[in-house]
């Protein structure tokens, strides 16, 4: 069997497509497990395939037996035009990802959708490929004889090592980068324990907190394409626990991983703050930037959206991961319920006051099977028929103290006065703390990359 398995093309931010190229890792993983069977597995990632055309497109499509298609809520609108076209051909598809899984009844609404993995992949889609029945298989939904049929959940996986590897050689590393520097992604652990009211993350595995080994982390490292000089941890809270952060870094420096990689990982304000030990060996190990989900610098805010940290952590944090030689990748939501015009601007001004290095923000989004979905439809923020296939990645939803377009204006207002002052980069404190701060060595490793492949494209994105 021919199976194409499709990354559809997505958003992130306001030019922020031009900071970051991510390979699809969950596509990856999913081949991993099916690799030792007799198909023909080909990953198609139109984030990067641009010379594609509709015509070109259906020209390859056709020729396939199946297309799986990874779907997140801001590419619906996409993967439901893809799925249309494959029903033309008469070409079964299967969707997988945190939209189908959230709301699975988009093949009850859509039969151009034939079938869809709902919660994690890997053992649901190599069954489908050996060929299981399919009313035996777990977490699967599927058509038959004009009917839907929803089969139970597929408990979660409990043991993460026993994964297969994610084949990273069904795609070509070249396109694939973070800040311009030549990248690849790897996963330590899956989940979160917290309750952040906004996140699809904790609905789709259901707050449960899962880790891979130190040791299954460092033999997954060992396999990134040998171009890769950075590798970005897909984990929403990689340093949740530090015993086990500190046996990664110290897995990193033993087998010199750390001389050859530089890192980035996602991580909590609090986390950070709290475990001055965990960032000095997370420096020496080679972590060289931390996104951090900071959302709102008001505490009623963090409050309302269950983020459990407090204002007082924040500098410490910054302070703590400038010292160490880290850069700080801040992400903040613009309308936050309860903030104003003017308190989001505050927001702005503090983003400069406490020298974050990079940032990005998005619109208030009720995702659908999130606390915040049910309480817009209920307070009446969002529309009871809003259609999440219309969507144009665009704010949707008005709070009690903005509207939508108030908060389209604010996105936009954040990339330029950030972004576009020269002389916060380039004459203020931040570039004294990076030229005589010894452990900002990696910066002359990617300064180059960083002026020559991209910066001036996204300054003018912003524009």
């Amino acid at each position: 069997m021919k199976v194409l398995l499709i990354y559809p093309p997505f958003q992130v931010g306001k030019g922020m497509g031009k900071v970051m190229c991510s390979p699809p890792l969950s596509l990856l993983a999913i081949a991993g497990a099916v690799s030792d069977l007799d198909h023909e597995i080909e990953i198609f990632d139109m984030n990067v395939e641009y010379s594609y055309g509709i015509h070109e497109f259906k020209e390859k499509i056709r020729h396939y037996d199946l297309i799986g298609i990874t779907c997140m809520t801001n590419t619906f609108k996409v993967v439901l035009t893809i799925c249309k076209i494959a029903k033309k051909y008469d070409i079964p598809t299967i969707l997988g990802g945190f939209h189908p899984t959230l709301v699975p009844s988009i093949i009850d609404k859509f039969d151009c959708i034939d079938m869809i993995c709902r919660g994690e992949g890997e053992f649901t889609f190599r069954e489908l490929l050996e060929g299981k029945p399919k009313n035996s298989i777990l977490g699967f939904s599927y058509r038959e004889n004009g009917l839907v049929i929803h089969n139970p959940d597929r408990p979660y996986i409990k043991d993460l090592n026993q994964l297969p590897y994610p084949n990273n050689k069904l795609v070509n590393p070249d396109p694939y980068h973070y800040i311009w520097v030549k990248a690849w992604v790897c996963e330590a652990s899956r989940g979160c324990p917290f309750r952040c009211n906004f996140c699809c993350v904790t609905q789709f595995h259901n707050g449960i907190y899962r880790t891979k080994s130190p040791e299954r982390v460092i033999q997954e490292l060992f396999q990134v394409p040998p171009s890769t000089k950075l590798v970005f941890f897909t984990d929403d809270n990689f340093s949740l626990q530090k015993k086990r952060v500190m046996r990664i870094c110290e897995l990193l420096q033993k087998t010199k991983l750390s001389k050859r990689l530089m890192f980035v990982c996602q991580s909590r304000v609090d986390d950070i703050a709290n475990n001055i030990d965990m960032v000095e060996a997370m420096s020496k190990a080679g972590f060289i930037c931390f996104f951090l989900g900071f959302e709102s610098f008001k505490q009623m805010s963090l409050d309302s959206m269950q983020k459990q940290y407090t204002l007082d952590k924040v500098r410490k944090c910054i302070d703590l991961c400038h010292k160490n030689g880290i850069m700080v990748f801040g992400s903040f939501i613009i309308g936050n319920i309860g903030e104003t015009v003017e308190d989001t601007w505050r927001t702005f001004t503090l983003m400069k006051e406490l020298e974050l290095d990079m940032m990005m923000t998005n619109p208030i989004t009720p995702f659908p099977g999130t606390p915040l979905y049910d309480e817009a439809l209920k307070k009446g923020w969002i529309p009871e028929d809003f259609r999440w296939e219309k969507w144009e990645i665009t704010p949707v939803m008005n709070t009690p103290d903005m509207n939508i377009d108030e908060i389209q204006d604010l996105l936009d207002e954040s990339y330029r006065f950030f972004y576009n002052d020269i002389g916060y980069f380039l004459f203020g404190k931040k570039l004294l703390r990076i030229l005589f701060n010894p452990k900002f060595w990696w910066y002359r490793h990617v300064a180059f990359s960083v002026l020559t492949n991209g910066l001036t494209k996204f300054l003018m994105k912003l524009e």
